[in-house]
């Protein structure tokens, strides 16, 4: 309390001192007391040159000069009292203003804390309003969430009405579908009993059919094995048949082979005997050596002797005759 009474004094002192209108008196002052120093300065000079002057005349002259010279002295003096006067009562004036008064710089320093204040006060005053601003739609949050979480009851308390209705609707769907399931569950195992049934017959049926089959199939392999045994006496016999013909038929190419090589010997000799050539006999002599010898029903082949005896004259030929 003390402390907002020294400054509430302190800011009535000051608004009496008028510190804007002092500052310009002050400048006008200032201003005045420097043209007086300037006067100040030319009067000076003047007074000095008029002292000079009046060392220069001679002393008989000097007691009528001596009064001018004096009241320039005295002039100057009025001057300079006036001027001291002026800057003395602009002083005493600033003075008794100034006397009483207390000191800025706490004010100042006071008055710099509470601008600092006065902002931080503005910033939390911006804060406030902010925050009652955030607090209004808080409010209509939490109203809404109230109004939600209501409808949310109503919601849940519908939802379990709903879900007991659907519970009754499925518990007696299932005993329907229960009651449908099981009478035809009961038909089908009427049907699968009579099916069995029916299955038990054919396959008793078809157990008489395959025992029967099995004693006709065992017959039968054994009217075929006796068959097959007989067959196969006959096929060997067949076989022994044809390798006899086969060699009969053999000697009987050979035979034939044998003839005809004589049939071409005696073809040749005849030739020889026509022609009369012995170069020509004793070719089919050398010839008919070089062929084996063949046992024909109406004659033998040539011999040793007789190939021999080819290579002297032609009386051979006679002899093969």
């Amino acid at each position: 309390m003390a402390s907002d009474q020294n400054f509430s004094q302190a800011l009535a002192t000051w608004k009496e001192i008028n510190l804007t209108e002092l500052q310009k008196t002050l400048d006008s002052q200032g201003l005045e007391i420097v043209e007086n120093q300037k006067e100040s300065v030319v009067g000076r000079k003047s007074l000095a040159d008029k002292t000079k002057e009046f060392r220069r005349i001679p002393d008989e002259e000097k007691l009528s000069e001596v009064k001018t010279l004096l009241k320039a002295y005295q002039i100057e003096i009025d001057n300079l009292t006036r001027r001291s006067k002026l800057a003395e009562n602009s002083f005493l004036n600033v003075y008794k203003l100034l006397a009483e008064a207390p000191d800025p710089y706490p004010l100042l320093d006071v008055a710099s804390d509470q601008s600092v204040k006065v902002a931080e006060a503005r910033g939390l005053e911006s804060e406030v309003m902010r925050l009652r601003e955030e607090n209004g739609e808080l409010r209509k949050k939490v109203a809404e969430v109230n109004a939600l979480e209501g409808a949310k009851k109503k919601a849940d308390t519908r939802v379990e009405q709903l879900e007991e209705k659907m519970e009754g609707m499925i518990q007696e769907k299932v005993t329907q579908k229960e009651n449908e399931l099981n009478a035809t569950y009961d038909e089908k195992i009427r049907n699968y009993e009579e099916r069995e049934r029916d299955l038990t017959k054919q396959v008793q049926v078809a157990r008489d059919q395959i025992r029967d089959l099995r004693n006709f199939s065992e017959t039968s392999q054994a009217k075929l094995l006796d068959q097959s045994q007989r067959q196969d006496q006959e096929v060997m016999s067949r076989l022994a048949e044809l390798e006899m013909l086969e060699s009969d038929l053999e000697r009987a190419n050979s035979r034939v082979a044998s003839v005809e090589r004589r049939n071409e010997l005696l073809r040749a000799e005849i030739e020889a005997v026509r022609s009369g050539s012995e170069t020509a006999d004793k070719y089919v002599l050398i010839k008919a050596c070089d062929e084996p010898e063949v046992d024909l029903s109406q004659g033998q082949g040539p011999g040793e002797s007789d190939c021999r005896a080819g290579s002297g004259d032609g009386s051979s030929i006679a002899s093969l005759r």
